[in-house]
């Protein structure tokens, strides 16, 4: 679409006056259609903030599709589109954190300064596929608007409420649509709230806790005071903040996109493809009809009656009790301190105990309280031994997620663990950190192992002879350690 733009800034100049439209894709990083974009959707300007807003546009899309009364052909033609078009964003998504998807030698963490040109094509599949997504009449609306756009530039403003579903207008396709702007919404909201932790842009720029309390106090009330989340936002915005995406909320909208896919086709050849490169984190949407088994409320996955099951000779027997694992997975933690932790179930914390370098106990123990307290210093720089709020249990299971287990990954402690686990969902792994430290200091640079390992034995020896030239002791990732490495932070 943006190659559009240039191809009409000369009529707009001469027919519509249109300096604005000018200056705005002459000097907007991303041109006029982000300009648009930041009225009426996420503001975005850095490169990992439009790649996130791009793909909301994208899942957004899909969502509207799984609604539309589409005959089964055109749905597996939508599933091919859909898959086509992420891999037209994994490009963009590389540049947004800085892992340059070129392969130049010397150049694999050099920021793309072609991010823009990865983005037209990007955006040009998004056109592709509203016009299969949305219904007829939209879709010739959508249509008519981009051939006007070349008499009438201000028409494009038209084509993004369109095609980008804002929102506002909700009767446009109903409730989804208005439901599709209210969740965005809340992902801006948490972007907010998870920056500080990862935020290292340098003051005035730099988001702290300071500045998202108040947005933070108004979402823990968990009463979804929408006109209070965007007040907060607009404050936040007024000051010239702006927050950061982390990598976790695009694997989330992946993991819908994959949820997506199956309510759009059945067909196994296209529903592969809808799925090529998805994660998957949310189950397979249930049959509704089903003509083997009665289902109720209640009683899902169990015959629908009076209890009892009839085996195949006729007779009725006991309907089984719940598997073993799932009482386990419903007993908590013992030993729990917070509000938090009282509901942190002994599976979970297992898992957490396991990733925190813990023999797993199933309670708040003498040494998950210290691991716990590395962690937490990491992550949020505190002393706390305890799980206190909403947000440090999501960056438990954040780590979690990452690094499963502390022993494969070569971790000793929970301060590694919460560090890595920091810098990797902030798009800075600690790798090239410890490479450049090491090149300063004159020292050799040992060869990345293969994950899930993430520090070997060469490259504890690397760390301890670092730690020796900065005048300390040990072979662990330390605090002490991770400053020096650090001088400009």
């Amino acid at each position: 679409m943006r190659i559009l733009i240039f191809a009409f800034v000369a009529v707009a100049l001469l027919f519509n006056g249109g300096c604005a439209i000018y200056d705005k894709e002459i000097g907007n990083r991303g041109g006029y259609l982000d300009a648009v974009l930041d009225d009426h959707w996420m503001k975005a300007d850095s490169k990992g903030m439009r790649a996130l807003r791009a793909f909301a546009i994208q899942v957004s899309l899909a969502r509207i599709a799984s609604v539309s009364a589409k005959n089964e052909t055109d749905r597996q033609l939508l599933a091919i589109r859909i898959g086509a078009l992420t891999k037209r964003f994994q490009p963009v998504f590389a540049c947004a954190f800085d892992t340059n998807p070129l392969g130049v030698p010397g150049a694999e963490n050099d920021p793309c300064f072609y991010y823009d040109s990865a983005m037209v094509d990007y955006s040009t599949g998004l056109f592709d596929l509203a016009m299969i997504a949305l219904p007829v009449e939209d879709a010739r609306r959508l249509l008519n608007t981009v051939t006007g756009s070349f008499v009438n530039p201000i028409n494009i403003a038209d084509l993004l409420s369109t095609l980008l579903q804002i929102g506002k207008d909700a009767l446009k396709y109903g409730r989804v649509v208005g439901a599709l702007y209210r969740d965005t919404v809340e992902l801006e909201v948490q972007l907010w709230l998870a920056t500080p932790a990862i935020d290292n842009r340098p003051p005035p720029f730099q988001v702290t806790e300071a500045h998202v309390a108040s947005l933070r106090e108004i979402y823990s009330r968990r009463n979804d005071d929408m006109a209070a989340w965007l007040a907060a936002i607009a404050a936040l915005r007024g000051q010239g903040l702006e927050p950061m995406p982390q990598r976790r909320f695009f694997v989330e909208l992946a993991g819908l996109m994959n949820y997506l896919c199956n309510l759009i086709t059945k067909d196994p050849a296209a529903l592969g493809q809808c799925k090529s490169g998805l994660p998957k984190t949310l189950p397979a949407p249930a049959a509704v009809l089903s003509p083997s088994v009665s289902v109720g409320f209640g009683n899902v996955g169990r015959p629908a009656g009076g209890g009892r099951q009839v085996g195949s000779d006729g007779a009725g027997t006991r309907p089984p009790g719940p598997p073993a694992g799932d009482i386990a997975a419903r007993t908590l933690m013992a030993n729990p301190i917070t509000d938090v932790e009282k509901i942190i179930t002994i599976a979970d914390g297992k898992k957490f105990q396991k990733m925190l370098c813990v023999a797993p106990s199933g309670a708040f123990d003498g040494p998950t309280r210290e691991q716990l307290r590395n962690f937490n210093g990491a992550v949020f720089s505190t002393d706390s031994d305890r799980i206190a709020t909403d947000a440090a249990l999501v960056k438990l299971r954040d780590a979690q997620r990452l690094f499963p287990d502390c022993t494969r990954a070569g971790f000793r402690n929970g301060f590694e663990v919460g560090l890595v686990a920091r810098l990797e969902s902030a798009g800075n792994p600690i790798r090239p950190m410890l490479n450049k430290a090491l090149v300063v200091a004159g020292l050799d640079v040992p060869s990345t192992p293969t994950a899930p390992v993430i520090i070997d034995n060469d490259t504890r020896n690397a760390i301890g002879k670092l730690a020796v030239k900065f005048g300390l002791t040990g072979t662990d990732i330390t605090r002490e350690l991770y400053v020096k490495m650090n001088p400009e932070r």
